[in-house]
């Protein structure tokens, strides 16, 4: 699967995307957990965003090879 960074994580992360096999009953949740051993909690915050296929996803959504994943931080106005 493709996984897309956006803003300020793709700054802090250093990298705009990797890709990622996903394993047999790999979720949103478990694809989080990887991340944050990988990059750090900081990064990956419970209130960032996330979509799969370009749709708003929640953390029980199943992820298949095919797919693309993106992580938005959260947005703050002014």
């Amino acid at each position: 699967m493709k996984i897309l960074y956006f803003a300020s994580l793709k700054e802090s992360l250093k990298i705009a995307n990797e890709d990622m096999p996903a394993s047999a009953g790999m979720t949103v949740k478990k694809l989080r957990l990887m991340l944050i051993k990988k990059y750090g909690k900081q990064h990956f915050p419970s209130n960032i965003l996330c979509a799969v296929n370009h749709e708003i996803s929640n953390d029980s959504i199943q992820l298949n090879n095919d797919d693309e994943v993106a992580f938005y931080p959260p947005v703050t106005g002014g």
